[in-house]
């Protein structure tokens, strides 16, 4: 292992540490909520041209291009191929990258960019019931609140946009 991933010599307070580690995890999500901000209005009219594959395709490149350098900074590069990661590999490719990209561009063409995206918020439900089912993981009724006001919160934008158009 090269000398840039060894740890410091320096103790650093669990606590701090643990902070540091919260406050970063939020920054890195206040970005991607920046970046899907700006991605949804940017689809919204590069999309009604009609060539949804090229525009698929430049948000890849632009997404590639700016996790390029934190990969080579801060990844190791091995793979260790086999069966589950291959399958697990083709499901990430086909689900989100194929099929989560057909729904999320009828959806924009069907009920535009700004209700489409209230959708995004789905994400941690379906989350929270991937990991109950799959994983075995205990629904708390924390969880199920959570579930309930994002539910309400959906359903009240879509409520409003409905009444304005």
């Amino acid at each position: 292992m090269s000398s840039r991933f060894r740890k410091p010599n320096v103790k650093i307070d669990d606590h701090a540490q643990k902070k540091f580690a919260v406050l970063w995890g939020i920054a890195l999500c206040g970005i991607a909520a920046l970046a899907l901000t700006f991605a949804t209005l940017a689809v919204r009219g590069a999309s009604a041209g009609g060539n949804l594959i090229s525009v698929v395709g430049w948000q890849m490149l632009v997404g590639c291009m700016a996790l390029a350098v934190p990969a080579a900074l801060f990844e190791t590069w091995e793979a260790n191929l086999t069966q589950p990661v291959i399958i697990a590999f083709a499901y990430t490719v086909i689900m989100p990258g194929i099929v989560a990209t057909l729904i999320w561009f009828w959806l924009v063409g069907r009920i535009g960019a700004t209700r489409a995206a209230t959708f995004h918020f789905l994400n941690p439900v379906f989350g929270v019931a991937i990991a109950a089912i799959l994983l075995g993981e205990a629904v708390g009724p924390l969880d199920a609140l959570g579930v309930l006001i994002t539910t309400l919160g959906i359903l009240a934008v879509q409520i409003s946009k409905a009444q304005c158009t």
